[in-house]
Parts: structure tokens; sequence; C-alpha cells
């Protein structure tokens, strides 16, 4: 009995030198547990953990979509995705996010029950909603939706009802539910006497939001690049496709693209407003900051209703800008496809457009021609919160333009050698490459 005993006195001695000692700052990292049980922050940051925000995302499968979607996946946010179509629209955007995380939310524009539905207990709602085009129906049809050969017509989702009227209806439905912040997509094109259709819808748009949401961040990028692009991928599949690329006129419209990523990068640091945000922008381009919560004597940052960037409106462009001539140029130096460049008057080009718009995907667009004489540019006197504000580094269109385009070459990358695999280093990635950048005839690296 004795010997029993005492081996169970031994047994309870190792458990207890066995056991870690208690570190000075455990009361500290129960304050830091009590503080993510309020937030609803689990888990130490990444897909697998939860961030605490719900956030009803509409446009999510869009360009712009599937990347603000990937980063809100990153940090675990629970996320409510609208989608108007079938089940198989989305699917590509499960993988970005950890079991649980995304619901599908299946909506109408045109119907308000359907919207709060997707909304429902979500703190942020972003809306990224747009088309470069019109929609159109195969018939004539009046608004109500019976067919009128006579005074109906054959637009679906126009301009207006895309860039005004849903995202007003999203505002107004997000503000009637107490929704924390909502967050719009504008376009940096946006102007009242803009000659394109879009770029003026797009105005009232940002207007029609600011009524029914007064707090709410208006986003309005440049137009974008990256691997899913218009700017870029359109020049090679016209290079690839047609012995000519239509020009309008000398192609001296200014762009100044911006990173699809970095504009991601931006609209996560505007649901961001917790404690782990690390905002450089002055306060003057910010609304009110945030009140603070004493939590056991140590000050807990609480988001206010629309947290530091209440109101904010953001223009986001790249570092440098080019001339639509220059953009055509770059494409066909990086593709090596060398189609020359037609420049087309106006009212040609417009007809060329009309009979393109007859598909139900058009290639170009009579709108689209008025885009291009626009010079869509940053102010660099601007007010607005831009990425520099944000800490972002924009990327550069040099730095990731080959790696999508190379493509449109034929034989690929592989035509950049002698041989097979041959002169390894004596390709496009050598500094000595002759491929000019669209800044200038600096190297391409």
């Amino acid at each position: 009995e004795s010997r029993r005993s005492g081996a169970m006195s031994l047994m309870r001695g190792l458990r207890a030198a066995a056991r870690p000692l208690v570190p000075a700052t455990a009361p500290a990292a129960s304050i830091s547990n009590y503080a993510n049980s309020v937030s609803g922050e689990q888990g130490h940051g990444g897909r697998s953990s939860i961030s605490g925000l719900k956030v009803a995302v509409f446009g999510a499968t869009g360009f712009l979509g599937r990347y603000v979607v990937n980063e809100l996946g990153k940090t675990g946010t629970t996320v409510t995705i609208g989608n108007r179509g079938c089940e198989m629209e989305t699917r590509h955007l499960r993988p970005m996010f950890d079991l649980g995380n995304m619901a599908i939310e299946f909506y109408s524009p045109r119907d308000d029950d359907s919207i709060r539905r997707t909304i429902e207990g979500c703190d942020i709602v972003i809306n990224m909603i747009g088309k470069r085009y019109e929609t159109r129906k195969l018939l004539p049809t009046s608004p109500d939706g019976a067919l009128d050969p006579i005074k109906g017509s054959r637009i679906n989702f126009g301009f207006d009802e895309v860039n005004i009227d849903i995202p007003a209806k999203l505002a107004k439905i997000s503000k009637e539910m107490g929704v924390d912040k909502f967050i719009h997509v504008g376009a940096l094109s946006a102007d009242p006497d803009a000659k394109s259709h879009f770029s003026r819808s797009k105005y009232f748009g940002e207007e029609a939001v600011r009524k029914e949401f007064p707090e709410a961040v208006i986003v309005k990028p440049a137009e974008l690049f990256g691997h899913e692009d218009r700017l870029f991928n359109w020049q090679g599949e016209m290079g690839s496709r047609l012995p000519a690329i239509p020009m309008l006129e000398d192609g001296s419209g200014l762009v100044q693209p911006v990173y699809v990523g970095d504009v991601a990068d931006a609209i996560i640091k505007m649901t961001d407003d917790g404690p782990h945000a690390h905002h450089t922008a002055s306060v003057d381009k910010m609304g009110s900051d945030e009140e603070e919560e004493d939590i056991f004597g140590i000050k807990a940052h609480v988001a206010g209703s629309g947290g530091k960037f209440k109101g904010a409106t953001l223009e986001l462009a790249g570092p440098d800008d080019f001339t639509r001539r220059e953009v055509m140029d770059f494409v066909s130096d990086l593709t090596s496809l060398n189609k020359p460049a037609v420049p087309m008057p106006e009212a040609i080009l417009k007809v060329v457009a009309s009979a393109a718009a007859v598909v139900p995907e058009p290639w170009l667009t009579v709108d689209e021609v008025d885009r291009w004489g626009e010079n869509v540019t940053l102010d660099p006197e601007t007010d607005a919160v831009t990425l520099e504000d944000l800490d972002i580094r924009p990327v550069r269109v040099e730095e990731i333009a080959f790696q999508y385009l190379h493509r449109f070459r034929k034989g690929g990358h592989f035509v950049l050698h002698e041989g097979y695999h041959a002169n390894e280093g004596k390709g496009f990635n050598d500094p000595g490459a002759k491929v000019r950048s669209i800044a200038g005839n600096r190297p391409f690296v």
C-alpha cells in the first residue's frame, strides 16, 4: 500500500514538473482573448480563422470581384455572395474560403426581398456590379416584359439601371437594415459631362449612393489591368485574329491603368478599421476617427458607424499614364504579332462597333469608342484618398504584363530561344531583351 502511494506521489510530481510555467504575460493574453471574444475573432489569422466580420458582396464573379473575395477569404471573413444565375458561376470562388465561410444567396436586383435576404445579418455591403456594355434581349419588350415590337426595347440591363438604379437600391436597403458600412465601386472616368453613357451613369450612380447612404465609401478606380483584363488582352486577341487593329483617330486618349490586386487591397483596407489596420491617410481625407472602449484598463479599438474611412472617396490609379497608341505598341512588341494599328475616324469606327454589337457579347461597342476618346488619369492635386495614402505600392504594368500576354506569341515563350530550351538566360527576362516599355524606351526587365 505504501509503495502504491509512493508511486502515485511520484507520478503527480512528474506531471507537475512537466507542466509549463505560467508566463508573466498571462493576464494580457486573457485580456486579448476577451477582446477577441467580444469582436467575434477566433484563430491566428488566415483562411481557417474567423475575423468576426460578415460581408455581403454583389458583383463577386466579375474581374475585380474575384480578387476582393479572395482577400476576404484570406482573413477568415464570412461572406455572403449574391448570385443572379447558376451555382456553377460562383463555384470557382469556393476554394478561396474555409468550409462554412462562404454562402451563396440567389437574388434579382429587381426583387427587393431577395436583396434583403442577401444582406441580412451582414456588417458590410460591397457593391461591384458593373458591365462594359448594355445587355440585350432577343426581342423588344415593354417595361412589364410583354412583347412589344413597336414601342418596346431590346435593352435588358442598361447603363442607367446597372450603374445608377441598382447601386441606389442596394445603398437604400443597406441603410434600412442597419448595415455599418457600404462600399460602392464607381469609376475614375465618372463625369456628368462625359461623352460616354457609361461614364455619365457612373457619376450619377455615385451621387445616388451618397444620397441614400451618406457615410458610404466610394472607390473610383482607373482602368484595371491584370491577368483577366480587357485593356491588354483585347489588344492581344485582336492582333491574333485580325490583319490590323482598329484605333480611334490618332490614339491620343490617355489611360492610367491600375493593377486589379491593388484596388482589391484598398477595398479590404476599407473593411478593416480595427486595431490591426495601419492606415496612413491624412485626417482631412478620412471621416472621424473610431471610438475607443476601455477593457480592463487597455484601450481596445471599437469600430464606430462607418469607421475611420466614413464617407471617404478613393481615387485609385497606377504610377504611369499612357496613350492608347502606346498601349497598342506595347502589346504588339510584347506579343511579336506586329499587327499595324489603323487610325479610323470616329464615325466610321462607330459603324463598325454598331455591327459588332449584334452578338450577345460584342467585341466592341459604340459607347466603348466614346470611352477611347476620354482622358482618364488621376488629378495630382486630388483631395481623395489614393493608393499612396493607403500605403499601397502600385504595381507597374511592366511587372506582370508578360505573365499573361506571352500566350499570344506564336510558340509562346519558347519562341524566344534558339532551339528547344536552348540559350537559357537569353530570353525575355534578360535585361538586354529588346522590348520597349510603354513608359519609355528603357529595357523591360
